[in-house]
C-alpha cells in the first residue's frame, strides 16, 4: 500500500469513526430520560452537528487531497467534537457514578477543546492550501497545541466535575480544593482569542498576497460568516436563543471550506458575498437607524408635536434608504468588480500605463487590477503579444481594430463563477479596445523599425566589410606593384634602360588597373551614370547594353519614362537605379522572357516604378531570391512599399518610394 492509498484508508476510517459517534448519539439521546430542551442545554445537539459537519467537510478534502491538511484538521476536529455528544448521551442514557462511568466522564468533559482550540483555527490558518503562510508562523502552531492542553485540563479540572456533572456523574478529578481553575481557565481563553485573531490575520494576508484563486476561496469564507453575523443579529434582535439562529448558521464554515478547497468555481462568488454584505449593511443600518431615531424622536419632536415617532422614523429611512443604497452598492461594486460601472476611471488608469516602462504587460496589470478580472493576455497572429496572470478555462475575447484591419484580440479571464461577460464589463472593455489597440500597434511599429534598422546597420556593415575586402585584396596589391615596379625602374633607368622600359610599361598598366578598380569602387558607392546623365538616361543607357538573357536567348529591354523627372533626392536616385538593374538582372539571369519594359514616372510626392517582362513561368512554387529580396530591403529602408507579382504570364514589380523627408521616416 502506497503512502496515498494509506492517507485515503485513514480518513475513511475517521469518518467512520465521526459517523458511528453521531449514530451513537442519535440512539443513546433517543433512549435517555433527557429531553430536546436538556439536550440542547447540554451541548449535545450542537456539539453532535458541528462535529458531523466538521467530519463531513474534511472528508473530501483529505480523501481528494490527502497532502492538504485543512482536511485532516477538519476531520480529527469533528472527532473530537463529536465525542463530547456521544459520551453526554450514553452517560445520560446507561451511566452510572461508577469508576468506569467517571473515566468516560473525564474524556467526555474534555473531548471537545482540542477540536475547538487547536483543529478549527489550525484548518484556517492553513486555508486553503494546507501550508502555513510562511516558515514564520510555526510559532502559531506551538500556541495552539498549549492552548489546546490548557483548554482541556480545563474542562477536566473543573471542581464541580465537568459538564457531566450536571447529569449526575462528575469526571476525574473533581477536586474541591483547586482553586487554581479559574485562572487556568482565563488563561486557556485568551489563548483561545490570540488562536483565531492570528487565523484571521493569516487570511487576511493571504487575500492581500494571494492569487485570484486564493482570494475566490477566502470570498467562501467570507459569505459563511456573513450569513453567521446575520443570523446572529437576527437572534439578538428577537431576544430569544434558537438552535436554528444560534448553532446552524455554524455548520456553513466547514461547508464553505469544502466548497473552496475542491469546488471553488461552483458559482460567481464575487456576486454572492458583495450582494450578501449590501443587504446585510442595508439592514444592519435601517435596523441601527430605526432605533436611533424612535430613540432621538422621543427625547425632542415629541415633546413639542404630538406625532408617533415610529411613524416619523419610518419616513426619515424610506427617505434615506435609496440613496444609501445606490451608494453602498457603488461602494461594494468598486471592491468586487472593479470600474465595471465607471468607464472614465478604467480608461484613466490603463491609459496611465500606455507608453510606461512596463509596456503591455503593465497596461494588462493595469486593466486586471481595476477591472477585478484574474488574467488578461494580448494576441496578435495568435502568439500571445503580452500576458498577465494565468487565463483560466472561461475567457472572452475582443477585437483590437485600427479601421478596418484587426491587430489581434484581448483575450480577458472571466471572474470565478461567471460563464460569459457581462454587459457593463464588454462595455468598459470596448472603450478600452482603442487606445489598447493603438498600443499594440505602436509596438509593432516599433519592432519594425527596430527590424529595419538592424536590417540597415547590418547591411552597412557588410558594405562595410566588402568595401574593406575590396581595397585589401584589390587596390591594396596593385598598388603596392605600383611602387615596387616604380623603385626597381628608377633603379634600372641608368643601367638597363630597355629593362626599365619594359617596368615603366607595367607601371602602367597597374596604374590603369588601379584606377579601373577605383571606378568599380565609386560605381558600387552611387553609380557615375546618374550624375552625368540622370536618373532615365542612365537607365536608358543601361537598358541599350542588354540585349540578351544569361542562357544566350535575346532580350529587349524598354524604359518608358518621362524625359526628365526633376531634381531626386540622392538616396531616392540611387535606390530606384539599383531597384531598376536589380529587376532587369533578375530577368537576364532567371527568365525565359523575350521583352522586359521599365515604367518611371513622379507622382506628386511619390516616385513608382515599375519592371514586367513576358516570361512564362511553370514549375515549382516560387520563392523570392536574394536579389528580390534586396529589392524590398531597398524600397523598405526608405519607407516605400514594393509588391511583387509572379504568375504565368511573367513577373511584375511595383515599387512606391517617397520623395519628401518625412515620409521616408
Amino acid at each position: 500500500m502506497d503512502e496515498s492509498s494509506g492517507r485515503r484508508t485513514a480518513a475513511w476510517v475517521l469518518l467512520s469513526f465521526a459517523l458511528i459517534e453521531t449514530a451513537l448519539t442519535a440512539v443513546a439521546a433517543t433512549a435517555s430520560d433527557l429531553t430536546w430542551a436538556r439536550l440542547t442545554d447540554l451541548f449535545v445537539v450542537s456539539n453532535a452537528a458541528i462535529g458531523l459537519a466538521l467530519a463531513l467537510a474534511g472528508w473530501p478534502i483529505a480523501y481528494h487531497r490527502p497532502r492538504n491538511l485543512v482536511g485532516w484538521s477538519l476531520l480529527l476536529g469533528g472527532c473530537f467534537y463529536g465525542s463530547t455528544a456521544t459520551g453526554l448521551s450514553l452517560l445520560a442514557w446507561l451511566g452510572e457514578p461508577t469508576v468506569p462511568w467517571r473515566i468516560l466522564a473525564t474524556f467526555t468533559n474534555g473531548g471537545w477543546s482540542p477540536a475547538l482550540a487547536l483543529f478549527i483555527p489550525l484548518s484556517l490558518v492553513v486555508f486553503p492550501d494546507g501550508r502555513l503562510p510562511s516558515r514564520r508562523w510555526r510559532w502559531l502552531v506551538a500556541v495552539l497545541v498549549v492552548n489546546a492542553v490548557l483548554w482541556t485540563a480545563t474542562g477536566v479540572f473543573d471542581r464541580k466535575g465537568g459538564l457531566s456533572a450536571e447529569i449526575g456523574i462528575p469526571g476525574y478529578p473533581a477536586w474541591s480544593g483547586f482553586e487554581t481553575d479559574q485562572l487556568l481557565g482565563a488563561i486557556s481563553g485568551a489563548g483561545l482569542a490570540v488562536s483565531f485573531l492570528a487565523a484571521l490575520a493569516a487570511l487576511v494576508l493571504r487575500y492581500r498576497r494571494g492569487t485570484e484563486q486564493i482570494r475566490r476561496q477566502i470570498l467562501w469564507l467570507l459569505l459563511a460568516m456573513l450569513v453567521i453575523v446575520a443570523c446572529f443579529g437576527l437572534q439578538t434582535i428577537l431576544a430569544t436563543e434558537s438552535l436554528v439562529l444560534g448553532v446552524l448558521p455554524l455548520l456553513l464554515i466547514p461547508l464553505a471550506i469544502a466548497i473552496a478547497v475542491l469546488r471553488y468555481q461552483l458559482l460567481d462568488i464575487r456576486l454572492a458575498v458583495s450582494r450578501s454584505v449590501l443587504y446585510l449593511l442595508l439592514t444592519g443600518g435601517v435596523v441601527a437607524g430605526y432605533i436611533g431615531l424612535i430613540a432621538l424622536l422621543d427625547q425632542t419632536v415629541r415633546r413639542q408635536v404630538s406625532l408617533n415617532s415610529s411613524v416619523i422614523a419610518t419616513l426619515l429611512i424610506a427617505l434615506a434608504f435609496n440613496p444609501v443604497r445606490v451608494w453602498l452598492q457603488r461602494f461594494i461594486q468598486r471592491a468586487f468588480y472593479g470600474a465595471r460601472r465607471d468607464p472614465a476611471r478604467a480608461i484613466a488608469e490603463v491609459g496611465a500605463q500606455i507608453g510606461a516602462a512596463g509596456g503591455l504587460t503593465g497596461v494588462l496589470a493595469a486593466l486586471c487590477r481595476v477591472m477585478r478580472f484574474p488574467a488578461a493576455a494580448i494576441v496578435v497572429d495568435g502568439n500571445q503579444l503580452a500576458e498577465y496572470g494565468v487565463l483560466p478555462a472561461a475567457r472572452h475575447a475582443i477585437s483590437l481594430r485600427s479601421g478596418n484591419e484587426c491587430l489581434g484580440e484581448l483575450v480577458i479571464g472571466l471572474r470565478s463563477g461567471e460563464s460569459r461577460l457581462n454587459a457593463a464589463d464588454e462595455e468598459v472593455l470596448a472603450l478600452l479596445a482603442a487606445p489598447l489597440a493603438v498600443a499594440v500597434q505602436a509596438r509593432g511599429l516599433a519592432d519594425d523599425l527596430r527590424d529595419s534598422r538592424e536590417r540597415i546597420i547590418s547591411g552597412r556593415e557588410e558594405e562595410r566589410r566588402r568595401m574593406r575586402r575590396d581595397l585589401h585584396d584589390g587596390l591594396g596589391p596593385v598598388l603596392t606593384a605600383v611602387v615596387l615596379n616604380a623603385d626597381a625602374a628608377r633603379r634600372l633607368i641608368a643601367t638597363e634602360p630597355e629593362r626599365s622600359s619594359e617596368l615603366l610599361a607595367e607601371l602602367r598598366d597597374q596604374a590603369i588597373g588601379a584606377i579601373e578598380e577605383i571606378r568599380r569602387l565609386v560605381y558600387a558607392l552611387r553609380p557615375p551614370a546618374l550624375d552625368g546623365l540622370g536618373l532615365v538616361g542612365a537607365l536608358r543607357e543601361y537598358a541599350a547594353m542588354v540585349s540578351q538573357r544569361a542562357d544566350g536567348g535575346a532580350l529587349t529591354v524598354t524604359v518608358d519614362a518621362p524625359a526628365s523627372v526633376g531634381e531626386l533626392p540622392a538616396a531616392v536616385e540611387v535606390a530606384t537605379y539599383r531597384i531598376a538593374t536589380e529587376a532587369v538582372t533578375n530577368v537576364i539571369r532567371h527568365s525565359g522572357a523575350t521583352a522586359a519594359a521599365v515604367r518611371l514616372t513622379v507622382d506628386g510626392d511619390v516616385l513608382r516604378l515599375g519592371v514586367c517582362d513576358n516570361g512564362v513561368n511553370v514549375g515549382s512554387r516560387w520563392t523570392p531570391g536574394v536579389g528580390l529580396t534586396s529589392i524590398k530591403e531597398r524600397a523598405a529602408e526608405l519607407g516605400g512599399q514594393c509588391e511583387i507579382g509572379y504568375d504565368r504570364t511573367g513577373c511584375t514589380i511595383d515599387v512606391v518610394l517617397p520623395l519628401t523627408e518625412a515620409d521616408r521616416r
